[in-house]
């Protein structure tokens, strides 16, 4: 029985179709290591699963080939695979001792996990093996590490050498201003923050900080008149109001306090603290029933210090 002729085309089709992806096949078995990794690494930012298959084949062909493993890491680390990106950047690591980038990106990945003690170690050891890098980034990563970890005088020490490295910048006086504060340094933060104060005296930010400074050293009168300013340079900011509030309060000055709690819930009503404040206000100025609700709504916004209160004031007799 004869063949129709649309037979026969699709039989011709089909088998120049496989000799085909045979050949293609062939040739991509025949591709060399250094092949298969610069068509990877030119498709990273295009089509980063394919560029993982062609480095992982690259590596497949070379297990030393050590850029492969690193770039690879880089495609992991983008795809928040950390373990996955962190196998890679050791097995690069241990092929190059000298590919001394490794150590910033593997403190990024268990930065990124969480691991701030491994990621402190991490850039440490990029500082250390780099003591010509003038960019001082490594210093200011390092630094927040340590004040993450609760290490403000260490973080204040990396700032101060990222400030001899770079030190026009302003952002690294905030860092080095913030973690002087939380050391409860408090003359040097009254210092830091100045300087901020007069390198950008329109940021309202500066001024409030400075209040928070006097607040916490009990220079109430001081911390009001920062936090005026601040209200001047930004009448929207919910905390200013707040913390002039705070302060008004410590002076006993209850109804200027009372009159900023109601305008820093005007502007921010989602804080639970401001309203538990604002309820401790009313309750020193006699108004049990206002200090409740205030009380009960801190509650209700997940702000339970004070919640105690609702038990043993509210609930009485």
């Amino acid at each position: 029985m004869s063949q129709s002729p649309e037979y026969h085309a699709f039989r011709y089709t089909f088998v120049v179709l496989f000799f085909l992806a045979s050949a293609i096949k062939t040739v991509r078995a025949q591709e060399s290591a250094e092949k298969l990794f610069f068509r990877g690494y030119y498709h990273i930012n295009t089509d980063m699963d394919g560029a993982l298959d062609l480095l992982t084949q690259c590596i497949e062909k070379d297990s030393t080939y050590k850029d492969a493993f690193f770039h690879r890491g880089i495609i992991f680390f983008k795809k928040a695979n950390y373990q996955r990106a962190i196998r890679d950047f050791d097995k690069a690591y241990a092929l190059d001792p000298g590919l001394d980038i490794i150590w910033m990106y593997k403190g990024f990945a268990w930065r990124n996990q969480g691991n701030l003690d491994k990621a402190l170690t991490a850039f440490s050891n990029y500082i250390i093996e780099n003591p010509t890098d003038t960019s001082a980034y490594s210093y200011i990563l390092r630094g927040k590490m340590k004040y993450e970890l609760g290490d403000f005088d260490g973080a204040v020490e990396d700032y101060d050498m990222a400030l001899k490295l770079k030190p026009l910048e302003e952002k690294y006086y905030y860092y080095r201003f913030i973690a002087l504060y939380e050391a409860r340094q408090y003359l040097k933060a009254l210092e830091s923050v100045s300087n901020l104060i007069k390198s950008n005296p329109d940021f309202y930010g500066y001024y409030f900080y400075k209040g928070n400074v006097f607040q916490d050293q009990g220079h109430y009168d001081s911390a009001i008149y920062m936090y005026n300013v601040a209200i001047i340079k930004n009448y929207q900011n919910a905390d200013s109001y707040f913390y002039r509030a705070q302060s008004y309060k410590a002076k006993a000055e209850l109804e200027k306090a009372l009159e900023d709690y109601n305008t820093a819930i005007v502007l921010n009503s989602e804080d639970g603290y401001y309203y538990s404040a604002r309820g401790n206000c009313k309750y020193e100025m006699g108004n049990k029933e206002g200090a409740c609700e205030d009380w009960e709504s801190a509650g209700n916004l997940g702000y339970y210090e004070d919640y105690d209160k609702v038990r043993r004031v509210c609930d009485s007799k």
